[in-house]
C-alpha cells in the first residue's frame, strides 16, 4: 500500500468507536484537527461561495494510480489510520492539484515529514456545504491563500509526500457540514454522481479491498488492556513482536479492538506495525578489568602526572574507557584516571589457595 493516512484522530475520537465512520461529533473534531478550519455551521465566518454544480478531476486525467480506497483497511504502516477518511491518488511528486469545485480556501498548511500539509476548501453544493481536503502536500501557499475564492479546475498546489507518507501522492477528503457537526463522504462516489469518474480516469487501479481481519505485530511491550484509554486496567503484558488480530475500521481514543490466541482486548493503535519487528541484538557483555599489582592512579596518561592515589592490588576498576600508549583511563573510587594497561586483566579472580583442614582424630 502506497499512500498510508496519518494516524491524526486519536484525540478526536475520544467518546466514539469508529465502524465505517466517525460519530458526528468526533468527525467535526477531527476534521478540525486534520485540516485547522472551522465546519461547526453553515454560518461560520468564512465566507460562503456561491452555489454550483461544476466539478473537475483533482488531478488531470491518466496521470495517476488509485492507490488506496475510502473506508476501512488494515494499517499499511506503523501509526496510519485504520479507517481511510480518503481516496489515494497516487502520482508524480510535483504534479498539479486542482480544486474539484468552486469554493473559499479555509485552511492552508505546509507539510513536514512528521506533520501532513494539506489545503481545504468550502463549497456550498445544492444548499449543502462541504469542505475538501487535500493532503500530503509540502508547501500549501504557493498557488491559494486562506480566504481566496477558487473555481473547478484551477491549480491550487503540488503532490507531495509530507506526513505519514510512503510516497507521493494526493489524499482527498470530502466533508458535509451539518448544523453542530459534520461527516465524511466518499470523495469518488460523490464525484462519480456528479459526471467525474475518479476510478475510469486513472491509469491503473491498484487498491485492495479490506479484509476481514487484520494481523499486525507489537513494536514493543505493550498492554493489552480491557477498554480503549490508559484508564482501563490491563490484562496482561504483551511481549515485543506478538501477534494481534484486529478487525479493520474500529478504533477509540487512539485504541483498536484485538485478539491474541483466545483473549480480547485494547492495544494504542501507534504501537503495532503490519511488519514484524526484527530481533533485537544481543546484549554486549561489559568486560571489566582487576589490577594485577597496587598501581598509580594518574590524573593524565602520564608518570609525571597528578597522583588521585593508588589502587590496590585485586581491585576492580570496571572497563577501559580510553587507552593512551600504555596507559588506561579507568575510574575508582569515584574518581576517573590513568593507569599502566599491563597491569590490568580482564581474566576470572583465582581464588586464593586454602590449606586442607586437617583430618579428625579418632
Amino acid at each position: 500500500m502506497r499512500s498510508p493516512r496519518p494516524f491524526l484522530l486519536a484525540a478526536a475520537t475520544a467518546a466514539a468507536v469508529i465502524l465505517g465512520g466517525l460519530a458526528p461529533t468526533a468527525a467535526m473534531a477531527a476534521s478540525e484537527t486534520r485540516a485547522g478550519a472551522s465546519m461547526a455551521a453553515q454560518g461560520a465566518a468564512t465566507p460562503t461561495p456561491a452555489a454550483t454544480e461544476s466539478f473537475r478531476l483533482p488531478l488531470a486525467a491518466k496521470t495517476y494510480t488509485v492507490s488506496s480506497y475510502y473506508g476501512s483497511r488494515c494499517i499499511p504502516v506503523q501509526g496510519a489510520s485504520t479507517f481511510h477518511y480518503g481516496v489515494d491518488l497516487a502520482a508524480k511528486g510535483g504534479a498539479p492539484i486542482y480544486a474539484i469545485a468552486p469554493g473559499v480556501v479555509t485552511a492552508t498548511v505546509n507539510g513536514t515529514s512528521s506533520r501532513v500539509g494539506h489545503i481545504s476548501i468550502r463549497h456550498t453544493i445544492s444548499g449543502t456545504t462541504y469542505t475538501s481536503i487535500y493532503m500530503h502536500i509540502w508547501s500549501a501557499t504557493t498557488h491559494v491563500k486562506v480566504g481566496q475564492t477558487v473555481t473547478a479546475g484551477q491549480r491550487i498546489s503540488e503532490v507531495g509526500s509530507s506526513g505519514v507518507s510512503s510516497g507521493n501522492h494526493l489524499h482527498l477528503e470530502l466533508w458535509r457540514a451539518g448544523l453542530t457537526s459534520a461527516t465524511a463522504e466518499n470523495a469518488a462516489t460523490f464525484l462519480k454522481a456528479r459526471g467525474v469518474d475518479v476510478f475510469a480516469s486513472a491509469t491503473t487501479v491498484t487498491a485492495k479491498a479490506a479484509p476481514a481481519t487484520c494481523t499486525y505485530y507489537t513494536t514493543g511491550d505493550v498492554n493489552l488492556r480491557t477498554g480503549p484509554s490508559t484508564s482501563y486496567s490491563a490484562l496482561r503484558l504483551l511481549p515485543r513482536a506478538t501477534t494481534v488480530v484486529h478487525v479493520p475500521g474500529r478504533i477509540a481514543t487512539g485504541f483498536i479492538p484485538v485478539t491474541v490466541g483466545g483473549q480480547s482486548g485494547w492495544v494504542s493503535a501507534t504501537l503495532v506495525s503490519p511488519t514484524k519487528p526484527a530481533p533485537l541484538p544481543a546484549a554486549v557483555p561489559v568486560t571489566t578489568y582487576t589490577a594485577t599489582a597496587a598501581l598509580a592512579f594518574k590524573a593524565t596518561a602520564s608518570a609525571s602526572g597528578t597522583s588521585l592515589g593508588v589502587i590496590p592490588q585485586g581491585a576492580n576498576v570496571g572497563s577501559i574507557q580510553a587507552t593512551s600508549g600504555s596507559w588506561a583511563k579507568v575510574t575508582h573510587g569515584g574518581k576517573t584516571g590513568w593507569v599502566q594497561r599491563s597491569y590490568l586483566t580482564n581474566a576470572p579472580a583465582t581464588p586464593p589457595a586454602t590449606t586442607p583442614a586437617p583430618a579428625p582424630t579418632t
